[in-house]
């Protein structure tokens, strides 16, 4: 079944449509949710937000927007497992006991200063790199983040592999310039 009968049923019979986007998407969406949630979450939170993403393409896909349903998806799911990462984070951080053992992992207060000006770089560069809008964040995300080369992100994103050069190219100069605005660089 293509993505252009997919979306037919999802129009005509939303049940029908649904089903048959969560056969032929439901392994793409969770290896992308997988690897953005696997140090974070669980089992049950990595099928929740398979789900959650399916369920959320289902509602707001639209034809007009031009992206394909696969990059649509792929988007989706990346932004909805980051943004579950960073609730998960936050969550564990605030009920995480301190017993014996994990006192001792603690070894200094400069391990944790570093580990927390870490998370926060990290965190300004992420919201940076999502600031650049589509397709540049996606491209950059892809690369630098699933490390995947321009010939695969161009099937991905359904662009030319020497556009998807081009755009890394200017938008990495345009992070930069972001970044050393907030005195990052």
């Amino acid at each position: 079944m293509n993505d252009d009968e997919i979306i037919s049923q999802m129009e005509l019979s939303p049940e029908n449509g649904f089903k048959l986007l969560f056969d032929k998407y439901y392994n793409y969406t969770y290896t992308i949710v997988y690897h953005i949630l696997h140090n974070h979450g669980s089992q049950l939170d990595i099928e929740e937000c398979v789900s959650d993403v399916l369920s959320d393409v289902m509602v707001s896909y639209d034809t007009k927007h031009g992206d394909t349903l696969k990059a649509y998806i792929g988007t989706s799911a990346r932004r909805r497992a980051i943004y579950m990462s960073r609730l998960l984070s936050r969550k564990s951080a605030r009920h995480t006991s301190i017993d014996d053992e994990n006192f001792n992992e603690l070894a200094s207060a400069d391990n944790v200063e570093e580990n927390v000006a870490n998370s926060e770089l990290a965190r300004q560069i992420l919201d940076k790199i999502e600031e650049l809008g589509s397709p540049d964040a996606d491209i950059l995300i892809q690369k630098y983040l699933f490390d995947r080369n321009s010939t695969e992100i161009a099937r991905v994103l359904k662009m030319n592999p020497i556009t998807v050069r081009s755009r890394c190219s200017r938008a990495v100069k345009r992070l930069k310039a972001m970044l050393a605005d907030i005195d990052i660089l």
